[in-house]
């Protein structure tokens, strides 16, 4: 009676060998199959051909608007190494509810690798991969700086500015290292969607949106609530279109450090899944049919768990 149990556990286990190994392979040939690192002066010079805008360095950039850039995008930019795999826990749950990518957690080093290299294609499992493998070189050849750099020279910004040098220009008609901080946390606020937050055709729209951007210098440290209270308090001006009025009485805190909701779902999810996975292990129950799949439905919940209670750390 005991060789159906014996030999349900050697298929569970060659099932989860043979899964390591397909993923180490996949890795492996992504690794192999993504482009070289190389040449990222020359690809930004390549996507801005043409548009009027210019490649320039961290260092010609207003340090808030790379802190607020950092701060919007991929708060975790300077600690991991290319891939944030916090951030892609955290989007797990969101992915596999919706069965799609949508939530992909893309890190800067990730975009850069996307538009230069990609062709701004990563919308299936096999180009999400070669990103990240590309991201990875990417980080091993350039510094920080000159990620973040490459990234704000190659973003679109809308109303034809690509770059930020080219942003600059067009909406405040300033270089970018004279951006203030209202005008930085307005252009950071528009990579995510041109067209979207675009000022001049949706400034209260637009507005919204800054306030996110300086909720996250808040809740990142790079801003108090007064500073950033103090920025909407004042109307900004636009080169070429309305005057933004000024905001006041914004709440600005950034909220508690956890999303309730999401952190007791998963605690409860983790407790459930490690108690059926504690009850399967016992004599009891060994030599009941099904017995590894409901090991392995466990351990899948437990995963879906740590997520979710990741997920709901709004820091994390």
């Amino acid at each position: 009676m005991a060789r159906a149990p014996t030999s349900t556990r050697r298929r569970v286990t060659r099932a989860l060998a043979a899964l390591i190994v397909l993923v180490a392979v996949a890795a492996a040939s992504a690794w192999v199959a993504s482009p070289a690192a190389t040449t990222l002066q020359t690809r930004v010079q390549s996507r801005l051909e043409g548009t009027g805008g210019r490649a320039i360095t961290a260092g010609a950039i207003a340090p808030i608007l790379r802190d607020a850039v950092v701060a919007t995008e991929d708060e975790r930019f300077y600690h991991h190494h290319g891939v944030d795999f916090i951030g892609v826990l955290r989007a797990l749950p969101y992915d596999l509810v919706h069965l799609s990518f949508a939530q992909g957690a893309s890190t800067i080093t990730e975009q850069v690798g996307k538009l230069l290299y990609l062709g701004g294609n990563d919308h299936t499992p096999w180009r999400k991969l070669e990103d990240a493998a590309l991201a990875l070189k990417l980080e091993g050849r350039y510094t920080k700086e000159q990620i973040l750099a490459a990234y704000l020279d190659s973003a679109y910004f809308g109303e034809g500015a690509y770059g930020v040098w080219a942003a600059s220009e067009r909406y405040f008609g300033v270089r970018p290292l004279k951006l203030d901080t209202a005008q930085a946390t307005l252009l950071a606020g528009l990579i995510q969607a041109p067209s979207t937050y675009d000022p001049i055709a949706h400034p209260a729209i637009a507005r919204a949106r800054q306030i996110d951007v300086l909720r996250s210098l808040v809740r990142n440290g790079f801003l108090t609530e007064e500073e950033a209270a103090a920025t909407l308090a004042r109307p900004l001006r636009l080169r070429a279109g309305p005057t933004l009025p000024p905001l006041r009485h914004i709440d600005l805190a950034p909220g508690p450090a956890f999303i309730w909701w999401q952190l007791a779902l998963g605690a409860t999810l983790a407790a459930t899944a490690t108690l059926a996975l504690a009850a399967s292990t016992t004599p009891r129950l060994r030599g009941v049919r099904g017995v590894h799949a409901s090991r392995l439905l466990s351990l899948l919940l437990i995963v879906l768990a740590a997520a979710t209670v990741i997920r709901s750390f709004r820091n994390a």
